[in-house]
């Protein structure tokens, strides 16, 4: 079965409608050919001149990758600055990119539901649901959601060149940020700490605050300091995110724990469920998640 980059726009356009992304992002294709064949793609978090080696070594037609490459707008594309020398590259060597970011980070299922599923919560839910209203798609929240191309992948749904016929799901009407659940059986302050050390992989946390036991947990992936107030008034007894101030330690709940586990730590996770989604819905695609550690952050331990 042949496909192309297009089929893949759709299915994620079916999963993270690009109308659900933050005013701020820039989502989908970036770069490349819709209509270009795909017979192999790399899921990653960043883009960076390891992936791109990795690719090019791995034979890859398409990244997929959480974050985008390309924030602002271009004056030029050259080798001569690291955005311009990735997509140049890119472009040099036939391989398409697709971002999929905080429309990822919106959808059900997305960064923080995996997030949850790997620290073991059950009875999973948005901790903050926006619904989608509005026939282009559009939803308003205080986070600024702004409306984008909608309708796309409900309008191809019924089948698609190279496809075969299968009933497709709708566009996703449960967005939302962040995730709230509970874990199995009840920690103590310091059994959770290492229990989301272990499963998020974290050379180090920090943290701030207390609770004992704790058994209802709220996350989000990468920077979630807006949803505190909304763990709190939904009595998580802990709040897993990311990039948190100082001043945001403070807490104002005498029980209640809040944890930064590190942006890429509470991220990288979709990676792999970016190649599963895609594995099963393209029979025959072969969908490979980055070998590469692309965090940024190095931690330094000195006694003293």
């Amino acid at each position: 079965m042949k496909y192309t980059t297009g089929h893949i726009l759709e299915y994620l356009e079916e999963w993270a409608p690009q109308s659900t992304k933050l005013e701020y992002d820039n989502v989908g294709l970036l770069v490349g050919d819709r209509n270009q064949q795909t017979e192999k793609v790399l899921t990653c978090l960043d883009i960076t001149p390891d992936i791109i080696d990795e690719a090019i070594s791995r034979q890859a037609d398409l990244i997929v990758a959480h974050h985008p490459l390309i924030f602002r707008k271009l004056s030029r594309v050259t080798p001569d600055n690291m955005t311009g020398s990735l997509i140049y590259r890119l472009i040099k060597n036939d391989i398409s990119l697709i971002a999929a970011h905080t429309n990822l980070d919106a959808a059900y299922g997305g960064v923080s539901f995996v997030m949850a599923e790997r620290l073991g919560l059950k009875h999973v839910s948005f901790l903050k649901e926006v619904p989608i209203s509005g026939q282009n798609g559009s939803a308003a929240t205080p986070q600024r959601i702004v409306s984008g191309e909608a309708g796309t992948a409900q309008e191809t749904a019924a089948g698609h060149k190279g496809l075969p016929v299968t009933e497709r799901p709708a566009i996703s009407e449960r967005t939302g940020f962040g995730a709230i659940g509970e874990l199995p059986e009840e920690m103590s302050l310091t059994g959770f700490l290492t229990h989301v050390q272990k499963s998020l992989e974290c050379r180090g946390i920090r943290y701030g605050g207390t609770a004992d036991p704790i058994k209802k947990v709220a996350v989000c992936g990468g920077s979630g300091s807006f949803l505190t107030d909304e763990a709190v008034r939904q009595q998580a007894d802990a709040f897993v995110t990311a990039d948190l101030k100082y001043h945001d330690f403070f807490t104002e709940t005498p029980s209640f724990l809040l944890v930064d586990a590190g942006h890429y730590e509470s991220e990288v996770p979709i990676t792999g469920t970016l190649c599963d989604r895609l594995t099963d819905r393209f029979p025959g695609l072969e969908v490979l998640p980055t070998s590469r550690n692309t965090n940024p952050v190095n931690y330094f331990f000195h006694d003293y």
